[in-house]
């Protein structure tokens, strides 16, 4: 008897706790790093034609706008819309925007992030059920334009070096499948 409460009591408390987390669904990783690169490569590439000599706080909210109407373009590949903030280690962080204020909101969950790789040219996203996925870029003229340099520095300042992500494991872009709980969003963005 006492062992079948003891079993009721550990189902009980387990079923609350899990009430109690807030899990968005599974974000077709793919989709995020494509249409990561696509924004970061169109607003740098802007950035170059207004003659700035480095980013201000409101080209960098101009920036996370522009990637979030990006994000939840058509074909969209997530069912909620997608909110996006810059933290202020200059990782990419998406969210369920439920009420599309652009602000993340109590209840409104964690559905990936995006870090820029210095080290080893890429873009890594994560989901939030762990997995990671990475997206190669060549040559550093994609390193040297203002807005990733602003990215990096903010990087650096937070203590993120470059090497930090050297042993990060991920699943390169080309092989990337997006896992049966996120939703298919066509083709590659912008591409």
């Amino acid at each position: 008897m006492f062992g079948q409460i003891k079993t009721l009591a550990v189902i009980g408390a387990a079923g609350i706790f899990l009430l109690g987390c807030k899990s968005e669904q599974t974000a077709d990783l793919g989709q995020v790093l494509d249409r990561t690169e696509f924004v970061l490569s169109n607003y740098q590439e802007y950035l170059g034609t207004t003659g700035a000599e480095e980013v201000s706080d409101e080209q960098m909210a101009e920036f996370t706008e522009y990637y979030t109407s990006v994000l939840n373009a058509d074909p969209r590949f997530y069912d909620k819309t997608l909110g996006l903030d810059v933290q202020a280690d200059a990782t990419f962080l998406g969210y369920a925007d439920a009420n599309a204020n652009g602000v993340q909101d109590e209840g409104e969950g964690k559905v990936f992030t995006v870090e820029i790789d210095e080290e080893n040219n890429r873009l890594i996203a994560t989901d939030v059920a762990g997995n990671s996925s990475g997206l190669r870029f060549s040559g550093t003229g994609f390193l040297t334009g203002m807005l990733l340099g602003n990215l990096l520095s903010r990087q650096r300042g937070a203590g993120i070096s470059k090497g930090s992500f050297n042993n990060r494991s991920v699943t390169p872009r080309s092989s990337y499948r997006a896992p049966s709980s996120a939703r298919a969003g066509g083709p590659r963005a912008g591409k």
